[in-house]
């Protein structure tokens, strides 16, 4: 979770917007381990995932979604696509 405080610094967000940024960002984080967890993946997730709960989504399901559906389609990952598409609601 920490790694996503630094990247919030300009925006305003409350606490539980805060706590669920990190929440999610874990779980990302957790999912992508099997790509490797290098400095610029855990970055892109964490900027990701600012601007969906920026946009005003707080649906920590759907969050994580549109993340991982933006990461893959960026990577070219159909797998993590997949996952996507595949993953219980």
């Amino acid at each position: 979770m920490s790694m996503i405080h630094p990247l919030i610094s300009q925006g305003c967000f409350d606490p539980e917007a805060t706590k669920l940024m990190g929440e999610v960002f874990d779980e990302m984080i957790r999912s992508l381990d099997r790509f490797g967890r290098p400095r610029i993946v855990q970055e892109a997730v964490a900027r990701r995932i600012i601007d969906v709960v920026g946009d005003g989504e707080r649906d920590p399901e759907v969050i994580y979604q549109r993340v991982l559906a933006a990461m893959a389609s960026q990577l070219g990952l159909a797998e993590a696509s997949q996952e996507v598409a595949n993953r219980p609601s």
